[in-house]
């Protein structure tokens, strides 16, 4: 499965680059959508999880506010049955999904880390809850440990090749800001020529705990049922994933 290739956008190798060498969930989303025929994933990216979920044989549509990753997902995804449209997680309640219910909705990795605090992760919560059909199961993943003070970062890059080009991106320092924190990577380009291009990149996660996102989910009349554990790999933090039941019953 080609995730990104030589004319992907440079948003889409990045992704490539430092988010899918993960492969550590990918099972539990595999056995949380199990009966799930229609699966929302918020967040797609150029689709590391809704694509391998495809594969398997469900009917996946994603979402992702950038239109660069959306298309290079429906471009690399031809034929498979999966497709992603562009848009903000936090008006999923009134967004054109073709279709107003799936049995599960995903969101895989940092989304509710980046969708800009409280307010708006309880936005993307509700609008889950709007667009899950009764029975159904909602499940999202989180990091609950993210580092308590500033400090610098010693770990090998993240490298992969594209044609004659070399990706390398490696975390350098972690900034406290408080309720969130800041992780600066450095991004190197190596061209066919032997050139180097060096940019930095920023990308600001709040803090959260699975109590937390529990009553969250619970204000948004969904049911918190239990809690799945992906314990930390050599190149990756521990992930929770809360999972959640749309009760046709509650509120």
């Amino acid at each position: 499965m080609i995730l990104a290739d030589q004319d992907s956008p440079e948003a889409a190798i990045w992704q490539l680059v430092e988010s899918c060498g993960y492969t550590a969930d990918l099972a539990i989303w595999s056995d949380l959508t199990a009966h799930s025929p229609s699966v929302l994933d918020l967040g797609c990216g150029i689709g590391r999880v809704a694509r391998h979920l495809a594969i398997e044989g469900r009917q996946v549509l994603g979402v992702d506010i950038d239109p660069l990753l959306v298309g290079d997902l429906n471009r690399l995804s031809e034929g498979e049955p999966v497709s992603a449209l562009t848009g903000d997680v936090t008006g999923l309640a009134g967004m054109d999904l073709v279709r107003d219910r799936f049995e599960a909705v995903i969101a895989p990795q940092q989304l509710l880390h980046i969708v800009g605090g409280k307010a708006r992760r309880q936005e993307v919560i509700g609008g889950v809850k709007e667009r899950l059909a009764p029975g159904g199961i909602a499940a999202f993943a989180i990091s609950e440990w993210l580092a308590e003070e500033s400090r610098p970062v010693d770990v090998l890059p993240d490298v992969r090749e594209i044609g004659e080009w070399v990706y390398a991106s490696r975390p350098v320092a972690v900034e406290d800001d408080g309720d969130s924190l800041t992780v600066i990577r450095v991004r190197q380009v190596v061209a066919p020529d032997g050139s180097l291009e060096e940019s930095e990149d920023r990308i600001t996660l709040d803090r959260m705990d699975r109590n937390t996102l529990a009553d969250e989910i619970e204000d948004a009349g969904l049911v918190a049922v239990r809690t799945v554990e992906i314990p930390q790999t050599d190149r990756h933090i521990a992930t929770v994933i809360v999972v959640a039941r749309h009760d046709a019953e509650s509120r």
